[in-house]
């Protein structure tokens, strides 16, 4: 997710005549934070791969939309949240797929990462 690849081919997904990176997302795998921003743990996708990501993903078949990303900061992660267990000091999971923010130690310590969290940055919506 960092270095912003392709989720299908793994190649640079970011357009280099245009400067903004394209992306595919669900309602499932995007929360909206600000009019041009969200919380994704959602990979890009080059502009040559979108049609195969949209022909062979069911998620992205039943409900997707397509926008072009300035940019996108790593954020924190999803992880499943857990506390200490009182038999044989078993963890007790108390949240799934919470987010977890990198600003936000107090989580940290109950947390196992599932997922990679990027924040994107001026999204504009993409008409196919």
């Amino acid at each position: 997710m960092n270095k912003l690849l392709c989720q299908v081919c793994g190649s640079p997904a970011a357009d280099p005549e245009m400067r903004r990176i394209p992306w595919a997302l669900t309602s499932t795998v995007f929360e909206r934070i600000a009019p041009d921003g969200g919380r994704t743990n959602a990979p890009p996708t080059c502009w040559s791969c979108i049609p195969k990501a949209l022909e062979e993903c069911p998620m992205l078949r039943e409900d997707f939309a397509v926008y072009t990303v300035a940019g996108a900061t790593s954020t924190g992660v999803l992880a499943d949240l857990y506390e200490p267990g009182i038999i044989a000091y078993l963890p007790i999971l108390t949240k799934h797929n919470a987010f977890v923010a990198w600003d936000a130690p107090r989580h940290h310590g109950a947390a196992l990462a599932v997922a990679h969290v990027v924040e994107l940055h001026g999204m504009k919506p993409v008409a196919l």
